[in-house]
């Protein structure tokens, strides 16, 4: 599936730019471009309507990476409303397409409770607090840094990766280190 590498987003003078790349071109070529989609949604419902638009189209995985709000609200709808999210989750739907149940998910995905849950979301303040993955090495303390295939370990904490959520650390440990890796807030 294709989808956009975003790297920053811009709302202004009524406009919506996204600078980014798509993901199955190489090499990657970021541009930054207005989206006319979203500006008629930012000129016609305004502000929060196109934030939610956004935020849906994270959920939805066209539009990927970025450290911004929208990045960071997917993390809060991940794991701070995991539950609520259940109901709206695609990828939780097991009804085949084009069935009566299938219909009924997507309606409930474009209905005003999905909208309502994506508004807590953009809302949402993150705690300051921040998680790392630490491991024993003979008889020393050492800190992860989770990359796309592997992770890496090192004795210092200045290029280790810090998680936003408790349950967000524990995700990225391998299921046979669970119980010898460690989530602990980062001091």
């Amino acid at each position: 599936m294709s989808y956009e590498k975003v790297k920053t987003i811009k709302i202004k003078d009524n406009k919506v730019y996204i600078n980014c790349a798509s993901n199955n071109v190489r090499p990657l070529s970021y541009t930054t471009e207005e989206y006319p989609y979203f500006s008629k949604i930012l000129k016609e419902k305004g502000l929060r309507a196109v934030e939610i638009e956004l935020l849906k189209s994270y959920e939805g995985g066209t539009l990927q990476e970025g450290i911004n709000k929208f990045s960071k609200s997917l993390l809060v709808l991940r794991y701070v409303y995991a539950e609520e999210y259940k109901k709206f989750n695609w990828r939780e739907d097991n009804s085949a397409h084009g069935t009566k149940e299938h219909k009924n998910f997507m309606d409930l995905r474009e209905s005003k409770k999905f909208e309502d849950l994506l508004n807590k979301c953009l809302n949402y303040k993150i705690p300051k607090e921040k998680f790392i993955i630490t491991k024993n090495h003979n008889e020393e303390k050492v800190y992860a840094k989770v990359c796309l295939s592997c992770i890496k370990w090192s004795r210092f904490k200045d290029k280790i990766s810090k998680f936003d959520f408790e349950k967000q650390a524990e995700d990225n440990i391998y299921n046979d280190y669970k119980g010898i890796w460690k989530v602990e807030v980062l001091k």
